[in-house]
């Protein structure tokens, strides 16, 4: 699934169903046969739940620890050597303490620019829109790994090592972050010789596709039933759920109407909650029956993420997605998704969300 590069007219003879998606059919048909959680009102809003913040994660796991270990996370966390919000989140994803402690202690040897990255991977740097993996543009590396992208850019915004392997090559104390050990070695080996050419864009691209094939394949593996999803079709959004990852959260798929602006409402009050807490959102989007029936399903991946807006005051917060294909970052109102107008880049081209990946019930 990639940015939309192109539709065929049909609004003229569908007429009131042109704007009508595959999603919006399939809800309706459940609901009118009595099938499904969309038949049962509430069904979907009861497994919302709301992540938990990194800093309870992170203290939860510290009190587990024997007292001469919480003693030296404790003093990681208050030397100074790196923010300790940086700390802190790669702890609470899962780092060792001897991992916490080498990220620390080699913080400043990396560039600003690769502390800026590793500290906010979901920033653009100062005057652009663009996101970065070094000196390359994290786009997505084919047509069907914009999902892919969007689930390396989850997991690296929550975890902090895996953000410094995508920028630099680098690791703590030999620690794997969960994407980078389900690499098959001949792919850590590609990736380390891209690095070693010197190039900081070349290392940096290599790493981040050779991610997003290995999140491919793990998302894609039984997709249905014993069967892996087909490759040509990209994510399915429950695979992408399954191996959503971020600090707090367990994630559920749902389709959604953006055209029911009463339920898609409520669906974006629980993405919203959730970006609040600093979960970003994967959408999936897609056209309608005005494009023909091929568009009418989810098309391509988009990842919803809190930022401030330069268009508003500097104390207006608002929402924006990063759109994989091109490596940006755009500007979204919660107005603007619920009023579906045509094609938007903030959608890869595409005119409508058709699927979330929300936080749900763990377990």
């Amino acid at each position: 699934m990639a940015g939309r590069v192109g539709a065929a007219g049909g609004a003229g003879v569908l007429g009131p169903f042109a704007h009508l998606q595959g999603t919006t059919l399939a809800l309706r048909a459940r609901r009118a046969l009595g099938v499904g959680p969309e038949a049962r009102r509430g069904a979907r809003r009861a497994r919302w739940w709301p992540p938990v913040p990194v800093a309870d994660v992170a203290a939860r796991r510290r009190a587990s620890l024997p007292v001469d270990q919480q003693d030296r996370y404790d003093a990681a966390l208050l030397s100074g050597s790196a923010p300790a919000p940086v700390l802190e989140r790669a702890f609470a994803a899962g780092a060792p303490l001897d991992a916490v402690e080498a990220l620390g202690g080699f913080w400043a040897e990396l560039t600003p620019r690769e502390r800026a990255q590793v500290a906010a991977p979901l920033t653009p740097a100062r005057g652009t829109r663009y996101l970065r993996w070094g000196a390359a543009t994290a786009t997505q590396v084919d047509q069907t790994t914009c999902g892919s992208a969007v689930l390396a850019m989850l997991a690296a915004a929550s975890d902090p090592l895996l953000a410094l392997w995508l920028a630099t090559g680098r690791t703590a104390a030999g620690h794997l972050p969960r994407e980078v050990a389900a690499l098959r070695p001949d792919q850590r080996g590609a990736a380390a010789a891209a690095a070693a050419t010197g190039a900081a864009a070349t290392g940096a691209a290599a790493r981040f596709g050779m991610l997003q094939l290995t999140v491919k394949e793990r998302s894609s593996r039984a997709a249905l039933g014993p069967l892996p999803w087909p490759a040509r079709l990209g994510t399915p959004p429950w695979g992408a759920a399954r191996v959503a990852r971020h600090v707090g959260a367990a994630f559920a798929s749902t389709m959604v109407d953006d055209t029911d602006a009463g339920t898609f409402g409520g669906a974006l009050d629980r993405a919203g909650r959730s970006l609040a807490t600093g979960v970003p959102v994967p959408l999936f989007t897609g056209g309608d029956l005005s494009s023909g029936l091929w568009t009418a399903v989810p098309r391509h991946v988009v990842l919803l993420v809190p930022r401030p807006s330069v268009a508003r005051a500097p104390d207006a917060a608002g929402w924006a997605v990063y759109e994989p294909s091109r490596g940006v970052v755009v500007d979204i109102t919660r107005e603007e998704l619920l009023a579906p107008a045509g094609p938007r880049a903030a959608y890869g081209g595409w005119s409508h969300v058709c699927w979330m990946v929300l936080p749900q019930r763990p377990g």
